[in-house]
C-alpha cells in the first residue's frame, strides 16, 4: 500500500535516527526501511510498526493522494485535491486553526480536498497543525 515516505524521513531525519536505527526501533530490516523510504510503498504490518516507532497515529502515514479517495456524502470517485498544503488564516483569510500554528507569525497548514459532483469540501489539517491541539489551551476534546 502506498504511504507517505517523505513523512518517514522527516521524522526519522527530526530525531536524528539513521534508517538502521529506525529499522531496530521498528523491528524491521534495514533493507525494508531503504525500499519504504524510496519507493514509497509498505505493507500495512510495517506502516503499523513504523507509526509506533515514530509515536505517530497510522494514518498520518497515509500518502497524501489517498486522503480521500470516494466522497463521504455522494460516494463520487471524482475527487480533486489541492496539490499542496494551503496556510490557513493569516490576515487574508479566516483562520480555521486558531492557535494551531506553531509559531508567533506562524499560521496552520491545511489540505483542501473537493468532490466534483456534490462540491462537499474537506480540509486534513497537516501534522504539525493537529499536535498543537492536544496542548492547547484553547482547544478542548470533544
Amino acid at each position: 500500500m502506498k504511504i507517505n515516505a517523505e513523512l518517514i524521513v522527516k521524522l526519522r531525519k527530526e530525531r536524528f535516527w539513521s534508517q538502521d536505527e529506525l529499522a531496530k526501533a521498528s523491528g524491521l530490516h534495514l533493507r525494508t526501511i531503504q525500499r519504504i523510504e524510496k519507493e514509497g510503498s509498505a505493507s500495512l504490518h510495517s506502516k503499523k510498526v513504523l507509526a509506533a516507532a515514530l509515536d505517530i497515529n497510522i494514518l498520518d502515514l497515509n500518502d497524501k493522494e489517498m486522503k480521500m479517495k470516494t466522497c463521504p456524502e455522494c460516494n463520487s470517485n471524482k475527487i480533486y485535491q489541492y496539490k499542496e498544503e494551503i496556510e490557513s488564516g493569516g490576515g487574508y483569510g479566516p483562520d480555521l486553526l486558531p492557535k494551531a500554528a506553531s509559531g508567533m507569525f506562524s499560521i496552520a497548514k491545511l489540505l483542501p480536498v473537493v468532490c466534483v459532483e456534490c462540491g462537499y469540501i474537506r480540509l486534513f489539517a497537516s501534522e504539525e497543525s493537529r499536535k498543537k491541539l492536544e496542548t492547547s489551551k484553547h482547544w478542548v476534546q470533544v
